[in-house]
């Protein structure tokens, strides 16, 4: 792993300590501690500061929040914010008041829808000590069972939640994997063209030596003077 001095601007371009991680870790295998250590800190510090630049939630509906907005909803929101209290519940269909300052003649009249008024509400009660009951009997379970069933629902989606990371981290791990072997070979083939080059320049030049110091013998047998041969 090579690690290079930051000298053009970027995101951490105003930190003196910051190094720019030149590695493949899937080819590269010489780590060490103070490495790690290294890699460790630089995630770190990007994490940090990163900011999306993407809307990942673009291919998505825009919600619409105002759906729950009942007219009742939105009658409260204004008394509330108007800072206004709630009116009081009206009790009086829950009382029984007896009939007074009646005349003689409507008299019945009045006792009869007393008496209607109390049977109504006699059968409200009734009806509320059936279903009061009712849900002591069944109550308990049903809610149970649909507890059951929220956890199901709620583990189902967390089981498909790290199924799909895990499949998307596994996508991307793999595509990192590929494209660094890619540049693995990619690397070792311009690395043996270079030792190739190199081997070569470095045989040319002993030729060219050993062709020197044979030109050299035999200018000094034939008595002749290089400097002259070269001049012409």
């Amino acid at each position: 792993m090579a690690t290079l001095a930051l000298t053009s601007g970027g995101a951490f371009g105003n930190q003196d300590d910051q190094v720019l991680v030149d590695a493949l870790p899937y080819l590269d295998t010489e780590y060490n501690d103070a490495d790690r250590q290294t890699a460790l800190r630089l995630i770190d510090q990007e994490c940090k500061i990163f900011r999306p630049t993407k809307n990942y939630l673009k291919h998505l509906p825009v919600p619409d929040f105002d759906v729950f907005l009942t007219p009742c909803m939105l009658k409260e929101h204004a008394r509330m914010s108007k800072k206004q209290e709630m009116p009081k519940l009206d009790m009086s269909r829950c009382e029984l008041p007896c009939p007074s300052g009646t005349s003689r003649a409507g008299d019945k009249v009045q006792w009869r829808k007393a008496i209607k008024n109390a049977k109504a509400q006699n059968e409200h009660l009734v009806m509320r000590q059936i279903n009061l009951e009712l849900m002591e009997e069944y109550a308990a379970e049903s809610y149970l069972r649909r507890n059951r069933e929220l956890e199901q629902l709620c583990t189902e989606a967390e089981r498909e939640l790290r199924r799909t990371k895990e499949q998307v981290v596994m996508e991307i791990h793999a595509r990192r994997k590929m494209a660094q072997l890619d540049a693995g070979r990619q690397l070792k083939e311009l690395e043996g063209s270079w030792v190739a080059m190199v081997t070569n320049n470095y045989r040319m030049e002993l030729a060219n030596n050993q062709l020197a110091a044979t030109n050299a013998q035999m200018a000094k047998r034939l008595r002749i003077d290089p400097s002259a041969l070269e001049k012409s």
